[in-house]
C-alpha cells in the first residue's frame, strides 16, 4: 500500500477510515454468498474489521473476535490506543481518556451510518456505536501477552490474552549476509511493513547509530525505500530491504522500531530492549506499554532527530534496567500457560 506507507498520525487514520468504507460495501455485497457456498460454521473476525459481526448475525453464524493488535475493549482507565498517553488511574487521567474515546467515536462517525444502512436492509437492529460490532459473546482472543497490557479491572471472562500468533517459518528463507556480522553489539532497526516510507526517520536512525560502537542493520521494507537514496552510509550501518527478523532480533542488543505489535513481541520474547518511534494507528498505545514495562524508551515522531534517537539509544544500551525488564518479560511469556487446544472437526472456518 504505497499511500499508507507515506502517512502518519491523523492522516494515516483518516486514510484507514476511507478504506474501511470501501471494505464495508465489498464485504456486505460478496461475503454472505461466499460463506454460504463454502458452508462455513464459524467466523474469526478482527476486532476492527467492522461489519463482520453484522454479517455473522445476518447469517446466524457464531463468531470469535480476534485482536491482531491492541485491544479496543473500552475501560475508562485505559487510554485509546491511538494516543501517546501513559497508564494513569487518577481521576484527571480518566476524564482525559473519556474525552479521547469520544474523539475516536467522532473519527469513526462516518462509518456507523454505512453499517446501520446494511443492518436495516437485513432487518437487524441498528447500532448506537461501532464497538457493538467488535466483541464476540463467546470468545475474544488477543495476541498481547498479559505482561504487555495495562491493568484491566473490567475485563470480561470471555477475554483471552494468548500471546504472539505467528509463523516463524515465514522469515527463515530470507537471504541475509550473516558473514557480515562480527562480535560487536547488534542494533536492529525496522519501521514495519506499512508506515515505512518516512525517509527522515531512517536518516535520523542512520545518523544516530553511526558513532555507536555497534553494527546496525536497518530494514527499509521490501517494497518501500531503496537503499540507494541514502547514498554512502557509515561502515557499521547496513541497509537491507527485508530481513529474517526473528533471527536478527535474537542476536540484537537493541531494537529501534515503530512499536508495531509483531516486532515488539519478537523483542519481548527474546529479552531485547527497545527504542520505540510510534508512527500511527495503535503504535502509540504499544509504545506506552513498552515504556510502562520498563523494556524501552519512546521517541515521539514529532521529536525525531539524530540527537533524540542517539540519546535514547545510549540510554537503553548503557542502563541495564531496560534489558533486565525485557528479559523479565521474556521469562514471563515463556512461563505462561498456553490455552487448551480445542478439538477441530472437519468444519470449515473463515478468518
Amino acid at each position: 500500500m504505497p499511500k499508507i506507507a507515506e502517512l502518519s498520525g491523523p492522516a494515516a487514520f483518516a486514510y484507514y477510515v476511507e478504506r474501511m468504507v470501501l471494505f464495508f460495501s465489498t464485504s456486505f455485497r460478496h461475503l454472505p454468498e461466499l460463506i454460504r457456498r463454502e458452508k462455513i460454521d464459524l467466523l474469526v473476525i478482527d476486532q476492527v474489521q467492522y461489519g463482520g459481526a453484522t454479517i455473522a448475525e445476518h447469517l446466524g453464524i457464531p463468531f470469535v473476535s480476534l485482536a491482531n493488535a491492541l485491544l479496543v475493549n473500552r475501560e475508562d482507565v485505559i487510554p485509546p490506543p491511538v494516543m501517546l498517553w501513559p497508564f494513569d488511574p487518577s481521576a484527571a487521567a480518566i476524564e482525559r481518556n473519556r474525552k479521547g474515546w469520544a474523539g475516536v467515536d467522532q473519527a469513526y462517525a462516518m462509518l456507523l451510518p454505512v453499517v446501520n444502512e446494511q443492518r436495516r436492509a437485513w432487518d437487524l437492529p441498528e447500532y448506537s456505536s461501532l464497538l457493538e460490532d467488535s466483541f464476540s459473546p463467546f470468545a475474544q482472543i488477543c495476541q498481547q501477552p498479559r505482561v504487555l497490557e495495562f491493568p484491566r479491572p473490567q475485563a470480561p471472562a470471555t477475554l483471552h490474552l494468548v500471546g504472539h500468533l505467528q509463523d516463524e517459518h515465514l522469515s527463515r528463507d530470507v537471504p541475509f549476509p550473516w558473514e557480515r556480522l562480527d562480535s560487536r553489539p547488534l542494533i536492529y532497526a525496522s519501521c514495519g511493513t506499512l508506515q515505512n516510507r518516512l525517509e527522515h526517520v531512517f536518516r535520523a536512525i542512520i545518523e544516530a547509530c553511526a558513532p555507536v560502537d555497534a553494527q546496525t542493520i536497518i530494514a527499509l521494507g521490501k517494497d518501500a525505500l531503496s537503499p540507494e537514496i541514502f547514498g554512502a552510509v557509515p561502515a557499521n550501518i547496513k541497509l537491507v530491504p527485508y530481513t529474517p527478523q526473528v533471527e536478527l532480533v535474537r542476536r540484537a542488543s537493541l531494537c529501534i522500531l515503530d512499536a508495531g505489535l509483531n516486532t515488539t513481541l519478537d523483542c519481548l520474547e527474546n529479552g531485547v530492549p527497545m527504542v520505540a518511534i510510534p508512527i500511527a494507528s495503535e503504535q502509540p498505545g504499544i509504545a506506552m506499554r513498552i515504556a510502562r514495562l520498563g523494556a524501552g524508551t519512546v521517541v515521539p515522531l514529532a521529536e525525531v532527530s539524530a540527537t533524540s534517537i542517539g540519546a535514547a539509544v545510549q540510554t537503553v544500551l548503557t542502563q541495564h534496567t531496560y534489558r533486565e525488564a525485557a528479559q523479565s518479560a521474556a521469562r514471563e511469556i515463556a512461563n505462561s500457560t498456553p490455552p487448551p487446544r480445542p478439538s477441530v472437526s472437519s468444519s470449515k472456518f473463515l478468518h
